[in-house]
This record gives C-alpha cells, structure tokens and sequence, in this order.
C-alpha cells in the first residue's frame, strides 16, 4: 500500500496480496483512518500507527530498538528492548501506550524503571504522539539516602579490613577516591603514581549491556583523562596490596589492580555488592547501592571545604552537575563569627 504524502511516497507494507479480498478490505480501512486522521489534524507522519501489527507487535519499533542496543551496548537499551518484546503489542495509540504503563505496573517495575524504559521507546519513535504524552511521576532518588557518615564508613572499612580482607583494598580506595564502577574496576597499575600519590583515570573497563557478565575497555564518561589525588594511608595501602599480589605471581605493571580472589580475573558488580552489604548487614546498618560510595566521598569532600572546582576535576564532573547532586546539608556547618569588640 502506497501513500503519497507532500510528494513523498511511503509504504505500509504486510497487508497481504492484492488477489486477497480480506487484504484490500484492510487497506481500505488504513486508507480512511488515514484520510480521517489528516482532516482531523491528527495525522501520524511517519505513519507507525497505521502499520498493522505481526504476532501482535510491531516488527519495526523492535529492530529499531535491537539496533540502539547492538549499537549503544547499554543496559537500559537492553532491558527496554526485552520488556517490550516479552509485552508482546503495540504502541501505536494513546490507549496502547497506556495499557502498556499499566502492564509495566502490573508486572512490579519501579516507576524511575518504567520513566527510563519509556523514554528509550520515545528516542527510536520521536514523532510518536501517544508516547511523548505519556506521564509517569518517578520520585527523585535523594542522594542523602545514599551517604554514609564518617563513623559508618570508618565501621565498614574495618569490618572489611578484619573479615573481608581481599576487598578491603579496594572499597579503602573507593571510599577515598570516588571513582566510577567502570574506572575502579578497569584500574592497572600503571595508572597508579605512588611517586606522585595519585591516579592518572583515562579509561575503563565497562560492562557490556547485552551480554551480563562481559565488560568492554572504553575510556572514561566524560571521554578525558583526569588525576585523582591519594592520600598517604592510601598510597601505602596500595603499596602492601600491591606486593600480595607480586607474591601471587600477578602482573603488578599493567596489569588489574583488583581481581577475583579465585579466577583471577577482573572484579564484577555483583560480586562487590555482595560483600559491600554483607559488611553493612553484619552492622546492623541498611545496606546502601555500590554508588553511595562515590556518594559518599563527594558529599564528604564538599563538607571538608574543598572548591567544588578542584572536586570537579577529580571526579570528572560538570560543576552544575556536582552542586546539584551532593552539595546536600551534613549537619557539620560551620558558622563565621565577626568579632566587634576593638
């Protein structure tokens, strides 16, 4: 089926032969929901809405949405991609993009998880209508929920220390550093200047979004490299580290700073995350996300009376976006005093 639009042809295709009198009747149809819509002033340019689904979905929204994920590698691409195939119907209209919300809903997806999932849709289907009038209040996640204080942190590292002694290393550093998932994890040792008691960060290791357990080099998120100061318990921390894993038969030049305790190889989410809320569990305390250590160090750091300016060059931040983020209240204001008496 043809359908010439200011002097452009377009094609809505799967309808069937044209011997076939149920397939003329469903081009007939499309052709006056077309024509309705357009005197309305409600026409669909790209006419997505007027393709007839396949098994119930629609074959061109998901390729479009394969092709960002096999593209960008990114989780959230991934699990768009997946719930929209397992939801098995389309989006065309405002009542299909509301059934979907609600099936999201249904199917206990928090909403911050449906908001993101909608808006991956809208970047492959930008003309689409129904999903750009889609609403869905996600309460903003506060970061002070996020930070430990200074007596939490301190009891964490010791635990770690005492009985987590392979990951104590690694979260001593997070915690004094802030760095990202990707760039902790993707950290050699020739990055590591104990000469100069600092870090050189110019790349990671990122987790591939399609397939779980594969982390791919990349640089890092921001695409620049930048030097993360250490302070001297660190830079001597790294250094015992750093003859344990000589001892190991381990490459200590440019080889991973921090690897799995069995295998070797480089260290997983999933793994860190077990033994960062085994130590807050065994507490007592509740169990943050592996991000509230960057949290954390940040907020802490901006208490301290650090200039957000050299904060931002550390953590590879935009300065709006670190002010915005953990420039948050920590109860340890100090008040200026103006001495009157002569």
């Amino acid at each position: 089926m043809r359908v010439r639009i200011e002097g452009r042809d377009h094609f809505i295709n799967r309808l069937g032969r044209w011997d076939d009198a149920v397939a003329r009747a469903k081009a007939q149809a499309i052709s006056a929901q077309i024509w309705s819509d357009f005197q309305q002033g409600r026409l669909d340019q790209s006419l997505h809405r007027y393709k007839p689904l396949v098994e119930g979905q629609e074959p061109d929204l998901l390729a479009a949405l394969k092709a960002l994920m096999d593209e960008k590698r990114q989780g959230r691409v991934t699990h768009a991609y997946r719930v929209l195939k397992r939801y098995g119907a389309g989006l065309r209209t405002w009542q299909e993009v509301q059934t979907f919300l609600d099936w999201m809903a249904d199917d206990g997806l928090a909403a911050s998880t449906r908001a993101t999932i909608v808006s991956t849709i809208r970047s492959v289907r930008p003309s689409n209508r129904a999903l750009d009038a889609a609403a869905i209040n996600a309460p903003h996640r506060q970061v002070m929920e996020e930070v430990l204080s200074i007596p939490q942190i301190q009891r964490v590292l010791a635990h770690l220390k005492e009985k987590e002694q392979w990951f104590y290393p690694v979260f001593a550093l997070w915690l004094s550093t802030g760095l990202r998932n990707s760039e902790l994890i993707g950290l050699t040792w020739d990055a590591v200047r104990f000469a100069e008691g600092e870090l050189l960060i110019a790349k990671s290791l990122r987790r591939d979004g399609v397939s779980t357990h594969v982390r791919r080099w990349g640089t890092t998120k921001t695409g620049r490299s930048r030097v993360v100061p250490l302070n001297p318990e660190i830079v001597e921390l790294l250094q015992q580290h750093r003859l344990r894993m000589g001892e190991l038969g381990l490459d200590t030049h440019k080889g991973l700073v921090f690897v799995t305790p069995r295998s070797h190889g480089h260290l997983y989410d999933s793994g860190l995350e077990k033994a960062w809320k085994r130590a807050q569990r065994r507490l007592g305390l509740e169990p943050r996300r592996l991000y509230a250590q960057r949290h954390s160090f940040l907020s802490h750091a901006l208490a301290m009376g650090n200039s957000p300016a050299d904060l931002v060059a550390a953590a590879g931040h935009r300065t709006e976006q670190l002010l915005k983020t953990y420039a948050k209240p920590t109860g340890r204001i100090t008040m200026p005093c103006w001495s009157l008496s002569e």
